[in-house]
Protein backbone atom coordinates (compact mmCIF):
# COMPACT_ATOMS: atom_id res chain seq x y z
CA UNK A 1 0.00 0.00 0.00
CA UNK A 2 3.00 2.51 0.47
CA UNK A 3 4.05 1.83 -2.66
CA UNK A 4 0.82 1.89 -4.44
CA UNK A 5 0.05 5.76 -2.69
CA UNK A 6 3.19 6.65 -3.69
CA UNK A 7 2.89 6.10 -7.69
CA UNK A 8 -0.70 7.71 -6.95
CA UNK A 9 1.57 10.70 -6.06
CA UNK A 10 4.71 10.80 -8.33
CA UNK A 11 2.38 12.89 -10.69
CA UNK A 12 1.91 16.44 -9.22
CA UNK A 13 -1.67 17.82 -9.99
CA UNK A 14 -0.80 19.99 -13.47
CA UNK A 15 1.46 17.64 -14.27
CA UNK A 16 0.45 17.16 -17.49
CA UNK A 17 0.43 20.73 -19.75
CA UNK A 18 -0.41 20.16 -23.23
CA UNK A 19 1.73 23.16 -24.38
CA UNK A 20 1.11 23.68 -28.06
CA UNK A 21 3.94 26.24 -29.00
CA UNK A 22 6.57 24.41 -26.99
CA UNK A 23 5.10 21.03 -28.19
CA UNK A 24 5.53 19.79 -24.57
CA UNK A 25 2.87 17.26 -22.94
CA UNK A 26 4.15 17.17 -19.84
CA UNK A 27 5.80 19.21 -17.28
CA UNK A 28 8.98 17.14 -16.18
CA UNK A 29 9.42 18.46 -12.93
CA UNK A 30 6.37 17.64 -11.61
CA UNK A 31 7.04 13.80 -12.11
CA UNK A 32 9.12 11.92 -9.54
CA UNK A 33 11.04 8.91 -8.66
CA UNK A 34 9.68 7.14 -5.32
CA UNK A 35 12.50 4.70 -5.93
CA UNK A 36 10.97 2.00 -3.31
CA UNK A 37 13.66 -0.70 -2.17
CA UNK A 38 12.18 -3.50 -0.35
CA UNK A 39 13.18 -6.88 0.94
CA UNK A 40 11.04 -8.71 -2.00
CA UNK A 41 10.73 -5.92 -4.94
CA UNK A 42 11.79 -2.57 -5.88
CA UNK A 43 10.23 0.23 -7.75
CA UNK A 44 11.72 3.20 -9.26
CA UNK A 45 8.50 5.29 -10.40
CA UNK A 46 6.73 7.10 -11.86
CA UNK A 47 3.37 5.60 -12.63
CA UNK A 48 2.53 5.33 -15.86
CA UNK A 49 -0.74 7.16 -15.68
CA UNK A 50 -1.13 10.60 -14.29
CA UNK A 51 -2.58 11.24 -10.55
CA UNK A 52 -6.28 10.55 -10.24
CA UNK A 53 -9.22 13.23 -9.84
CA UNK A 54 -9.56 11.58 -6.35
CA UNK A 55 -6.11 12.40 -5.62
CA UNK A 56 -6.12 9.04 -4.46
CA UNK A 57 -8.75 6.19 -5.04
CA UNK A 58 -10.84 5.48 -2.12
CA UNK A 59 -8.83 2.28 -0.18
CA UNK A 60 -11.16 -0.48 1.32
CA UNK A 61 -10.08 -3.04 4.12
CA UNK A 62 -12.41 -6.10 4.98
CA UNK A 63 -11.43 -6.60 8.92
CA UNK A 64 -11.92 -9.44 11.11
CA UNK A 65 -8.97 -9.92 14.41
CA UNK A 66 -7.08 -7.82 15.18
CA UNK A 67 -3.85 -7.71 12.50
CA UNK A 68 -6.46 -6.65 10.00
CA UNK A 69 -7.45 -3.78 12.28
CA UNK A 70 -3.73 -2.54 12.51
CA UNK A 71 -3.17 -3.21 8.67
CA UNK A 72 -6.80 -0.65 8.03
CA UNK A 73 -5.50 1.45 10.03
CA UNK A 74 -2.01 2.07 8.78
CA UNK A 75 -3.12 1.72 5.35
CA UNK A 76 -7.26 2.39 4.15
CA UNK A 77 -9.46 5.16 4.25
CA UNK A 78 -12.49 2.54 5.11
CA UNK A 79 -12.76 -0.79 7.08
CA UNK A 80 -15.66 -2.97 6.60
CA UNK A 81 -16.18 -4.96 9.71
CA UNK A 82 -18.73 -7.97 10.59
CA UNK A 83 -19.95 -7.50 14.18
CA UNK A 84 -22.98 -9.66 14.96
CA UNK A 85 -25.36 -7.46 17.62
CA UNK A 86 -24.82 -4.26 19.28
CA UNK A 87 -22.27 -4.75 21.67
CA UNK A 88 -19.96 -6.44 19.38
CA UNK A 89 -20.21 -3.33 17.62
CA UNK A 90 -19.57 -1.15 20.47
CA UNK A 91 -16.30 -3.68 21.22
CA UNK A 92 -14.99 -3.30 17.18
CA UNK A 93 -14.54 0.45 17.37
CA UNK A 94 -12.94 0.24 20.27
CA UNK A 95 -10.29 -2.24 19.06
CA UNK A 96 -9.93 0.16 15.82
CA UNK A 97 -9.91 3.20 17.64
CA UNK A 98 -7.25 1.80 19.91
CA UNK A 99 -5.19 0.33 16.56
CA UNK A 100 -5.29 3.99 15.20
CA UNK A 101 -3.14 5.01 18.48
CA UNK A 102 -1.18 2.07 18.23
CA UNK A 103 -0.15 2.80 14.87
CA UNK A 104 0.45 6.53 14.75
CA UNK A 105 -2.27 7.39 12.28
CA UNK A 106 -1.75 10.42 10.33
CA UNK A 107 -4.70 12.46 9.01
CA UNK A 108 -8.43 11.62 9.27
CA UNK A 109 -9.48 8.78 11.33
CA UNK A 110 -10.59 5.67 9.86
CA UNK A 111 -14.50 5.37 8.18
CA UNK A 112 -15.85 2.18 10.23
CA UNK A 113 -18.61 0.98 8.27
CA UNK A 114 -20.87 -2.69 9.27
CA UNK A 115 -21.15 -5.11 6.81
CA UNK A 116 -24.99 -6.90 7.02
CA UNK A 117 -26.43 -9.62 4.52
CA UNK A 118 -30.27 -8.33 4.62
CA UNK A 119 -33.59 -9.83 3.39
CA UNK A 120 -36.18 -7.54 3.52
CA UNK A 121 -39.60 -7.85 2.91
CA UNK A 122 -43.03 -6.04 4.12
CA UNK A 123 -43.09 -7.85 7.27
CA UNK A 124 -40.74 -10.06 9.24
CA UNK A 125 -43.35 -13.29 8.69
CA UNK A 126 -42.73 -12.61 4.59
CA UNK A 127 -39.03 -12.48 4.82
CA UNK A 128 -38.32 -15.41 7.26
CA UNK A 129 -40.78 -17.68 4.93
CA UNK A 130 -37.78 -16.51 1.82
CA UNK A 131 -35.39 -17.38 3.94
CA UNK A 132 -36.84 -20.90 5.01
CA UNK A 133 -37.55 -21.77 1.70
CA UNK A 134 -33.91 -20.51 0.79
CA UNK A 135 -32.79 -22.91 3.70
CA UNK A 136 -34.59 -25.50 2.21
CA UNK A 137 -33.32 -25.59 -1.32
CA UNK A 138 -30.04 -25.56 -0.14
CA UNK A 139 -30.11 -28.31 1.94
CA UNK A 140 -28.48 -26.49 4.92
CA UNK A 141 -29.07 -23.10 7.01
CA UNK A 142 -27.33 -19.74 5.13
CA UNK A 143 -24.46 -18.52 6.80
CA UNK A 144 -22.52 -15.35 6.57
CA UNK A 145 -19.12 -13.77 8.08
CA UNK A 146 -22.06 -10.68 8.80
CA UNK A 147 -24.61 -10.76 10.49
CA UNK A 148 -28.07 -11.78 9.08
CA UNK A 149 -30.93 -9.54 8.97
CA UNK A 150 -34.47 -10.74 8.14
CA UNK A 151 -37.42 -8.51 8.56
CA UNK A 152 -38.47 -5.17 7.30
CA UNK A 153 -37.20 -1.84 6.36
CA UNK A 154 -38.15 0.25 8.84
CA UNK A 155 -36.87 -2.47 11.49
CA UNK A 156 -33.70 -2.38 9.92
CA UNK A 157 -33.50 1.27 9.58
CA UNK A 158 -34.34 1.19 13.15
CA UNK A 159 -31.75 -0.97 13.87
CA UNK A 160 -28.93 0.96 11.45
CA UNK A 161 -29.45 4.22 13.98
CA UNK A 162 -28.71 2.40 17.19
CA UNK A 163 -25.79 0.77 15.55
CA UNK A 164 -24.83 4.16 14.43
CA UNK A 165 -24.78 5.54 17.41
CA UNK A 166 -21.84 3.40 18.90
CA UNK A 167 -19.41 5.10 16.35
CA UNK A 168 -20.05 3.16 13.14
CA UNK A 169 -20.02 5.87 10.53
CA UNK A 170 -22.20 4.07 8.13
CA UNK A 171 -22.78 0.48 6.68
CA UNK A 172 -22.51 -2.06 3.76
CA UNK A 173 -25.38 -3.60 3.08
CA UNK A 174 -25.00 -7.29 1.02
CA UNK A 175 -28.47 -7.98 -0.99
CA UNK A 176 -29.49 -11.54 0.10
CA UNK A 177 -30.99 -11.72 -3.70
CA UNK A 178 -30.21 -8.98 -6.01
CA UNK A 179 -33.55 -9.15 -7.90
CA UNK A 180 -35.58 -8.78 -4.36
CA UNK A 181 -33.50 -7.05 -1.48
CA UNK A 182 -31.70 -5.15 -3.57
CA UNK A 183 -35.22 -3.37 -4.77
CA UNK A 184 -36.26 -3.39 -1.08
CA UNK A 185 -33.45 -1.55 -0.04
CA UNK A 186 -33.78 1.70 -2.81
CA UNK A 187 -37.19 1.82 -2.40
CA UNK A 188 -37.91 0.63 0.97
CA UNK A 189 -34.57 1.62 2.93
CA UNK A 190 -33.97 4.36 1.50
CA UNK A 191 -36.93 6.87 2.04
CA UNK A 192 -37.20 5.55 5.82
CA UNK A 193 -33.23 6.17 6.16
CA UNK A 194 -34.31 9.84 4.70
CA UNK A 195 -37.30 10.01 7.21
CA UNK A 196 -34.76 9.30 10.12
CA UNK A 197 -32.75 12.19 9.41
CA UNK A 198 -29.88 8.91 8.39
CA UNK A 199 -29.46 9.79 4.65
CA UNK A 200 -29.42 13.46 3.29
CA UNK A 201 -31.99 14.01 0.40
CA UNK A 202 -30.35 13.78 -3.43
CA UNK A 203 -28.92 17.18 -3.71
CA UNK A 204 -28.40 18.97 -7.03
CA UNK A 205 -24.74 18.01 -7.85
CA UNK A 206 -24.25 14.81 -5.54
CA UNK A 207 -24.16 12.85 -9.39
CA UNK A 208 -20.96 14.64 -9.96
CA UNK A 209 -19.22 14.36 -6.60
CA UNK A 210 -16.52 11.92 -6.16
CA UNK A 211 -16.87 8.51 -4.31
CA UNK A 212 -14.15 10.69 -1.75
CA UNK A 213 -17.27 13.15 -1.19
CA UNK A 214 -19.37 11.25 -1.35
CA UNK A 215 -18.17 9.08 1.92
CA UNK A 216 -16.90 12.65 3.22
CA UNK A 217 -13.25 11.81 2.53
CA UNK A 218 -10.75 15.00 1.91
CA UNK A 219 -9.11 15.54 -1.14
CA UNK A 220 -5.61 13.78 -0.11
CA UNK A 221 -2.60 16.45 -0.55
CA UNK A 222 0.23 15.47 -2.72
CA UNK A 223 3.29 14.20 -0.88
CA UNK A 224 6.13 15.71 -3.75
CA UNK A 225 3.98 18.25 -4.04
CA UNK A 226 5.67 20.59 -0.86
Amino acid sequence: MKVVRALWDSWEDGAVIRDVDTGRYLDRSRLHHINFHGSRFAVRGPSITPRPPQGQPVVAVLAHGVADYRFAAQAADIVYVTPQDIDDARAVVTRLQAAQEQVGRPGPPLKIFADLLVLLDESWPAAADRRARWDELAGEPLTSDAEIFVGSPAVLAERLARWRAVGLDGFRLRPGSAADDLVAISRGLVPELRNQGLLPRVHEGATRATLRERLGLGRPANRYAA
